[in-house]
């Protein structure tokens, strides 16, 4: 007979579920350590999709063996026509390379994948070896009858999943959780910010592309020039043909917008 706890979770369910963040007991945001490695050369990406053990907002429990089934059936050495898919983001519509292994491990769901020369593609191999995006996800169904409820931690156990996909994904997060913690780190992301940025800037029609620039420019001068009562630290004195933002005590030069 099915628990009342696991009767709720089918109620709150969707039709696909993508596996949701982790929490501990008193509701805080975890980062799991899903051990990412990226080889840019050869264009692949290492790490984990879920991690067994650890409950999940939803207060379920992945349980080593529940991907097993989907694996043998669909997985990379599998001969089906419709494998396991590795997704941009959760979106079916944008897939960014294959899988060359999914198994099980005593800590999780362990993965490598070669990502395709498509923007997508291109945009994880940065991002996640630049450490941009440092997490990954899972979309799958449940199997009713394959979840027992535990009275001792208060979690559900997922023995099996159907498993469908895994994402490189964006945690929605705060300063505690990501944070630029050296000047190496901020530069890195500086760069990156600036090859995105300039990249969709370019992609739009020449008639806007000075207009969204300048627009660029507006935001950051604001960001500088603060009244007295709102800013934290002074400013430093800059030389006047200068246009430098200070950012956690580094400078971000915006002249490359005005090019």
């Amino acid at each position: 007979m099915m628990h009342e706890k696991i009767k709720d979770l089918k109620l709150r369910a969707s039709t696909l579920t993508k596996s949701p963040s982790y929490v501990d007991k008193d509701g805080n945001l975890v980062i799991v350590d899903l051990k990412q490695q990226v080889d840019v050369e050869s264009r692949t990406i290492k790490g984990y999709l879920a991690v067994f053990g650890i409950p999940d907002s939803y207060g379920t429990v992945a349980v080593k063996g529940c991907f097993a089934k989907s694996i043998q059936e669909r997985g990379p050495k599998s001969t089906s026509k419709q494998k396991i898919a590795h997704l941009w983001m959760h979106d079916p519509c944008d897939p960014i390379g294959q899988f060359t292994t999914l198994e099980e491990d005593d800590y999780g769901l362990y993965f490598e994948s070669v990502l395709d020369e498509v923007p997508s593609g291109e945009r994880a191999l940065r991002q996640v070896n630049s450490g941009t995006i440092n997490q990954f996800s899972y979309g799958f169904d449940y199997v009713w009858d394959k979840m027992e409820y535990d009275e001792q931690r208060d979690v559900i156990l997922m023995f099996e999943v159907i498993l469908y996909e895994g994402s490189p994904v964006t945690f929605g997060s705060n300063a505690e959780t990501y944070a630029i913690r050296s000047k190496e780190d901020f530069e890195k992301q500086k760069d990156l910010l600036d090859f995105d940025t300039d990249d969709f800037i370019k992609s739009i029609p020449r008639n806007k592309q000075l207009e969204l620039r300048q627009l660029i420019a507006r935001h950051t001068s604001l960001a500088v020039i603060k009244p007295d009562e709102l800013r934290q630290t002074p400013l430093k004195t800059h030389k006047p043909d200068e246009q430098v933002a200070e950012i956690g005590g580094y400078k971000l030069d915006t002249n490359q917008f005005l090019k």
